[in-house]
């Protein structure tokens, strides 16, 4: 139901010749234009369909030829945002403070959350009138606050909040895997009414059985529920590692499975949820079948529509807004592609050029829509995102936390609790098998190098983060999978400054956290 009816919307690109991204121009295609993109739209297609790279690759080359100039333009201009001069980060004290603000100011909201999550809009409550997606974002980012929060009570009615939420949006799930969609019809939605009424034409007489009491509950296997079931597939990954609920977990895996077998979409973004789902399944069980397909879908369906300056090709994901989501998306991914895979060059190249492209517009144009994407490429090894671009993100996160503190734009309970995980590492009680895991790190003090090392007691994806003594989180040292039994790694520290560190080692079933001083 979120196709776009217009063509450009549907067109995969590649490389051009653009260098840099214009401020406040809008892409403007001609008749001819647009015909000769019809005519290149079929076989297109088909391609995707078939994942035939090849085609799929030389029929973006011929579609970026077509767009020419036009390329990498959006089709609506990013609001200009004169963010404040603040590059630094609010501490933890503060930003606990301010996510007490945010919650308070709308409280009855998120205490009846659970309502939100059977699609009633509050706060009349209407039935069969949300996006289920919304409560499943929400509840993640008051289980990320809630994890920061110091007082107890607090601490309790937002894990009360969320987990009623994720229980009663868990009521919800089809047996595909996926979650329903609401007939906004009703209620007269001038963007999706006649994208719903379109898709029921389609199924002819099987529209009986595909709207049923208010949803649309088949799909018919075209992936329409791809957007919505990877943002649900993500919130329940979150609840998952910070509940240990084996049911959240297995929702998780269930949309995994849905999104699995799903066609190539001729959206870019609209792809980019079946990689963060399909990444997140691979995260809870190792099975590299889900990475594998997650990691297809964006070589084939995300990475063709990109450009050299780092935008994608067509004016509706050239738009600031899924641009970022793009990145938002594929973060998750890029970081478990092994070095030896044949797609590994291609796609750190396309977020890199993706990244850097948001931050030099958001400086040199003044527009923001938001930091959520600023802070998954915070967390992206310099191996992808090389420490002076990361300077720049680092400040683009504290001029727009500040911004928020002061005006509350772009700030919401899911971006807050984001906010609130770079800070500081998860605090974790070890359990008797995690302490004979126990990260061990020497010399220390040291001037240069460390050597890290660890025992895992299975096969795990761990994560090796360091942080200042802030809790702000400066550097992903290694993200990857690793077998079971001993393992040591020496680090070179020599780009950082003098003083003191923390390094965290973090698995599904711990995390340890050793202090570290760095000298002259």
């Amino acid at each position: 139901m979120k196709k776009i009816a217009l063509l450009i919307l549907f067109v995969i690109g590649s490389k051009t010749t653009i260098l840099a991204q214009a401020c406040g121009v809008l892409q403007n295609l001609s008749s001819l234009q647009q015909s000769q993109i019809g005519t290149i739209f079929t076989p297109l297609d088909t391609a995707l369909k078939h994942e035939d790279l090849f085609h799929i690759d030389s029929l973006s080359n011929e579609l970026i030829n077509v767009f020419g100039t036009e390329a990498g333009k959006p089709d609506s201009d990013t609001a200009y945002t004169n963010l404040v001069t603040n590059t630094a980060w609010l501490s933890l004290n503060n930003s606990v403070l301010l996510s007490r603000a945010l919650i308070d100011n709308d409280n009855a909201l998120y205490a009846d959350l659970w309502k939100v999550a059977k699609g009633m809009s509050p706060p009349a409550y209407q039935p069969h009138s949300i996006f289920l997606r919304a409560s499943a974002e929400i509840a993640s980012g008051l289980l990320k606050i809630a994890d920061k929060e110091p007082n107890i009570t607090r601490k309790t009615l937002y894990q009360t909040w969320a987990t009623r939420a994720f229980d009663s949006l868990a009521t919800m799930q089809l047996p595909s895997g996926a979650f329903p969609f609401p007939d906004l019809r009703t209620y007269g939605d001038a963007t999706f009414s006649s994208i719903i009424q379109n898709f029921l034409n389609s199924c002819g007489p099987d529209s009986v059985n595909v709207l049923q009491n208010g949803w649309i509950v088949d799909d018919k296997g075209n992936g329409e529920f791809k957007f919505d079931a990877g943002i649900i597939a993500n919130a329940y990954y979150e609840a998952y590692l910070y509940t240990g609920n084996n049911n959240y977990k297995n929702i998780a895996l269930s949309v995994g499975n849905y999104l699995k077998p799903l066609k190539f979409n001729i959206n870019y973004n609209y792809n980019s949820f079946v990689s963060i789902g399909l990444t997140r399944a691979f995260q809870l069980t190792n099975d590299s079948t889900y990475l594998e397909r997650a990691i297809k879908n964006i070589r084939y369906s995300v990475c063709p529509g990109q450009i050299a300056n780092g935008r994608w090709v067509d004016g509706h994901n050239a738009n600031s807004r899924y641009h970022s989501i793009i990145i938002q998306n594929i973060a998750p991914t890029i970081p478990n592609i092994a070095a030896t895979h044949i797609f590994k060059s291609d796609l750190d190249s396309m977020t890199y050029k993706a990244v850097k492209n948001m931050v030099d517009y958001t400086y040199t144009c003044n527009a923001a829509t938001g930091y959520r994407w600023a802070m998954k490429a915070y967390q992206l090894n310099p191996g992808i995102i090389p420490l002076t671009l990361k300077d720049s993100i680092t400040n683009l996160i504290g001029k727009h936390i500040n911004h928020s503190a002061a005006t509350a734009s772009f700030l919401d309970v899911h971006t807050m609790g984001e906010y609130l995980e770079l800070l500081s590492p998860t605090v974790q009680i070890e359990n008797t098998e995690a302490q004979k895991s126990k990260l061990t790190i020497f010399p220390n003090p040291t001037n240069n190098f460390i050597n890290a090392g660890y025992t895992l007691n299975n096969n795990e994806h761990i994560n090796l983060s360091l942080y200042d003594i802030s809790g702000r989180l400066i550097a992903i040292l290694l993200q990857e999978e690793q077998t079971k039994g001993e393992h040591s790694l020496q680090i070179s520290l020599n780009q950082y400054p003098k003083g003191v560190y923390f390094i965290e080692l973090k698995t599904k079933e711990f995390s340890s956290v050793q202090k570290i001083v760095l000298i002259n």
